[in-house]
């Protein structure tokens, strides 16, 4: 899960750099100013000991290059996590008017990792710092069991307030987001002008995201659960350019994977290699450290 919140830091930051001085610079669509204003001044964010200049978001994107670079390969892991969070923070703050909901979570996420254990495998800390196998500790879970609750919170609070929406309970959601040019990504007039089928996308995005919310507790349904979302996710992904959104939470659904089962993928996967099972089922008892 850490390598996967690497990328998107990483691809976050690819995406946003060359456009820093108009999301974020002190020429900005939003000024300094205005930012703090919209937050009523209640925020946390680095640009409180960096100038309010060009130079200083150019700093700030080298300091969240650095923490994303840190996070993807597990270099001063917790750091690194710690430094995404603040600089993410700090460029949501400095403008809020370019983020999605997906953004929240993603900072959410960055934050609860940085209690994790998410160092102590597939990392150059496990390399150059690690103990030997035989003396690791599993990591206390308290940091995943938050972020599984985080990520069931985002579809239950999403389910309840779509309820309340005549045009989810008519069917006619999905109509309506798709009539919307600036978001489209590919048009599809065979599936999104048939009525039946809109009907049917929009009530069935209800019963997946009410499945991702509850359902997903229950072993035995987890995964085909977890299925039906990334396949729902992808479909939004496909049909709407709303940047990075997709990927953040089917990244999150990782969280959901019981560490049995990834042990047992990992040793699949470790079999495959010239490495031998045993040294595979070793590493993966560090996966219950995220």
């Amino acid at each position: 899960m850490r390598v996967a919140f690497g990328l998107l830091l990483l691809f976050n930051w690819l995406t946003t750099f060359p456009y820093r001085a108009v999301f974020y610079g002190e020429n900005a669509v939003i000024t300094f100013k205005t930012a703090a204003l919209v937050s009523n001044y209640a925020r946390l964010d680095l640009f409180g000991i960096l100038p309010q200049t060009d130079t200083g978001v150019y700093i700030l994107c080298m300091l969240n290059l650095a923490a994303a670079l840190g996070v993807l390969f597990g270099l001063f892991t917790r750091t690194s996590l710690a430094l995404g969070f603040l600089t993410v923070m700090t460029f949501h703050n400095r403008n809020v008017f370019i983020l999605n909901s997906a953004d929240t979570l993603f900072q959410n996420i960055l934050f609860l990792l940085i209690f994790s254990g998410a160092g102590k495998m597939f990392s150059l800390d496990k390399v150059f710092f690690g103990k030997n196998q035989e003396q690791e500790e599993l990591h206390a879970p308290w940091a995943l069991r938050l972020i599984q609750m985080q990520f069931c919170m985002v579809y239950i609070s999403t389910i309840l307030f779509k309820f309340k929406g005549e045009a989810w309970m008519d069917g006619s959601a999905i109509y309506i987001a798709t009539r919307l040019d600036d978001l489209v990504r590919l048009p599809m007039p065979w599936l999104l002008d048939s009525m039946l089928m809109i009907k049917l996308m929009t009530w069935g995005t209800l019963v997946v995201e009410l499945s991702l919310g509850t359902l997903v507790w229950i072993r035995e349904l987890r995964y085909w659960v977890l299925a039906a979302g990334v396949a729902l996710h992808l479909g939004i992904e496909m049909l709407m350019n709303i940047p990075m959104f997709e990927y953040i939470m089917i990244f999150t659904m990782l969280s959901m994977i019981d560490p049995d089962d990834m042990k047992k993928a990992i040793q699949w996967m470790k079999s495959k290699t010239p490495k031998s099972a045993e040294t595979a089922s070793s590493e993966a008892l560090s996966y219950e450290t995220i």
